[in-house]
């Protein structure tokens, strides 16, 4: 049995698999936010020739147009002989990757470097070993001794020491030789810094002899083809031993798959990078490296480890330097992880003298406060709604993304990534979407889309962009675009952004509360993460994302993790602060939290919330 995905690629399946089963062993790109039990409806794909009947779930959650053009859910598909499959997704670049800008200036100690030496050669007289050699050597010009080293480079000392007349560069740090090659190749040494979100994972190339960014890439974290949040990922990771080393070779590869790509748009070859920082929230740490997450399931939600760790880049399969130091970032708690930590490094005024929070926002949102007696943190599920998922025309920050919203009684204008026809909406749309239609008053503030027939204050044009749908209403935000739909934002989208905002909204209260404070004692709300970049105070205010606050506090820093990550790259104290963080900060867990559970049910409005 074969199926054709277009344009020309042949793959064949397995007995008794989905045809979403199916594109997953090939590593092909499909969404399955909920790992194939046909709730999300994002699984989309185009048969052409034969087309299956449609399944419950494809009634369910594919309107009449889609169904009539072959579009059908791949986790409801058995594969055929013969079928041919278009794959419904976008291809191209995410929304620039933004927020390095803010990256401060910091001391360049990155506790790694080139050292050039020429060695002396061998003879009757001198007979000491080639190893024996290259320590003599480095120790004169450095001052230090370097005795640790590993099988791997003892292997090339005889070939390096040769080949370019006895003179070559040793890549040290700490007290190991890293590497030897050829020649003085000082002025190539390169580090990275990745962030592993549970959505995206973004990469950063740097030079770390002058302390300059080269070059940012990012993509989808390939681990969604099993879940969209970390509930559902720890969920299918402990099915079976196979499953927890899916998501590990799931994430590798993303990120294998980005330094491919430096590598190619930098020309910085990977065996020259030799240290990477990483950081990412607990389960996205443990299941990088692979460790049991089943204690993260259930209480007291303990992880494997909290302390800050270091590899080398060949015990975990990074296509790098093999000698490459790994240092992942300390994790707080349970779901307060590295990347938490990071995001304190690399918005250091949120140390500062006074009351500060700091909302790491994401598909799972992590909070952290710092008052003048006391620093705290946690996590609260935000779910996949700001990432675009769960929403029926929901999409990550990609062209072809509704990404702003303005409404008025003439309409509705979309601004829409790389100013083309919309094809969906990412999360920064749907949170200014949601507060243009609550001040037109199409929703009220429980989120209800009204009835057209019953309101007086509507103008025609928005009357008719309300329809009846089979769970309730939905509401147009553009029309007829080039997949044949309208799109549209329905109850349930609401409903969606409700309880993901509704849960940010009653962490910080709960959390201000514990510390013996009022939301109006804060001197500063700092909003991190890629997706806060482009998102408007008043939005953040009118929607209820945050108790009510002057405008004037709330400050957006984009992706402070990842700038967190890059300061720990180059300056060995940046890496020492982050592991004194979390020791100091105290875990809070609102599971079961009856003040989180209030405070959550009045979070729901859509208005300013005091």
């Amino acid at each position: 049995m074969k199926i054709t995905i277009l344009p020309n690629r042949v793959i064949i399946p397995k007995d008794h698999e989905t045809l979403m089963e199916t594109l997953i062993r090939h590593q092909l790109p499909v969404q399955a936010i909920c790992h194939g039990k046909g709730t999300c409806g994002k699984c989309k794909v185009r048969m052409t020739g034969y087309v299956s009947p449609p399944s419950d779930h494809d009634l369910l959650h594919l309107n009449p147009l889609e169904l009539q053009a072959g579009f059908r859910l791949a986790c409801s598909v058995q594969p055929e002989d013969g079928m041919v499959i278009e794959l419904n997704f976008v291809e191209s670049q995410d929304r620039k990757v933004s927020a390095l800008k803010d990256l401060k200036k910091t001391t360049l100690d990155p506790r790694v470097e080139k050292v050039f030496i020429q060695s002396s050669k061998p003879s009757l007289a001198d007979e000491r070993g080639d190893w024996d050699r290259i320590v003599e050597a480095l120790s004169t010009v450095t001052g230090k001794r370097y005795d640790q080293t590993s099988l791997y480079i003892l292997n090339k000392v005889p070939d390096i020491l040769r080949a370019d007349k006895y003179a070559l560069t040793a890549t040290v740090s700490e007290d190991k030789i890293l590497e030897i090659e050829a020649g003085d190749t000082t002025k190539r040494l390169y580090g990275v810094a990745v962030d592993v979100g549970t959505t995206s994972v973004a990469v950063a190339l740097l030079d770390l002899n002058q302390g300059d960014i080269l070059k940012v890439v990012s993509t989808e974290n390939e681990q969604t083809a099993y879940g969209a949040d970390v509930i559902s990922r720890i969920t299918f990771a402990m099915e079976s031993k196979e499953s927890g080393m899916a998501l590990r070779i799931a994430i590798r590869r993303t990120i294998n798959h980005l330094l491919e790509e430096l590598e190619v748009q930098t020309k910085v070859g990977k065996n020259e990078i030799f240290k990477m920082t990483m950081v990412g929230n607990t389960t996205m740490q443990h299941l990088f490296l692979g460790l049991d997450v089943s204690h993260l399931a259930v209480s007291p939600f303990v992880s494997v480890c909290n302390k800050p760790l270091e590899f080398s880049a060949m015990e975990l399969g990074l296509e790098i330097n093999p000698q490459a130091k790994v240092l992942i970032l300390p994790n707080i708690g349970s779901f307060v992880g590295g990347d938490t930590v990071g995001a304190i490094v690399g918005s250091p005024e949120v140390l500062g003298q006074g009351n500060h929070l700091l909302i790491d926002l994401g598909t799972n949102c992590e909070l952290f406060l710092k008052t003048e007696t006391t620093m705290m943190a946690c996590s609260t599920a935000a779910g996949p709604a700001f990432e675009g998922a769960g929403i029926v025309h929901g999409m990550r920050a990609k062209q072809g993304a509704i990404e702003g919203v303005t409404i008025t009684d003439e309409g509705v204008v979309c601004q829409v990534i790389g100013e083309q026809e919309p094809i969906g909406i990412c999360g920064s749309g749907l949170i200014e979407a949601i507060d243009e239609m609550k001040k037109a008053g199409v929703i009220n503030k429980q989120g209800k889309i009204v009835d057209p027939e019953k309101t007086q204050t509507l103008s025609p044009e928005l009357k008719k962009r309300i329809r009846a749908i089979e769970r309730g209403r939905e509401f147009i935000l553009a029309y007829g675009t080039r997949q044949g739909q309208d799109i549209t934002l329905s109850q349930k989208d609401i409903g969606e952004l409700q309880l993901a905002k509704g849960a940010v909204c009653a962490g910080i209260k709960t959390l201000v509360e514990m510390a013996g404070i009022t939301v109006s004692q804060l001197d500063s709300v700092t909003l991190s993460g890629t997706f806060a970049t482009y998102l408007k105070a008043r939005n953040i205010l009118n929607i209820g994302l945050v108790p009510d606050i002057s405008d004037d506090r709330i400050k957006t820093v984009g992706n402070a993790a990842h700038v967190g990550a890059i300061l720990a790259l180059l300056n060995q104290q940046e890496l020492a602060t982050a592991g004194d963080l979390y020791r100091k900060i105290s875990h809070v867990e609102l599971g079961g939290s009856t003040t989180f559970s209030n405070y959550f049910m009045d979070s729901m409005y859509i208005e300013r919330l005091s």
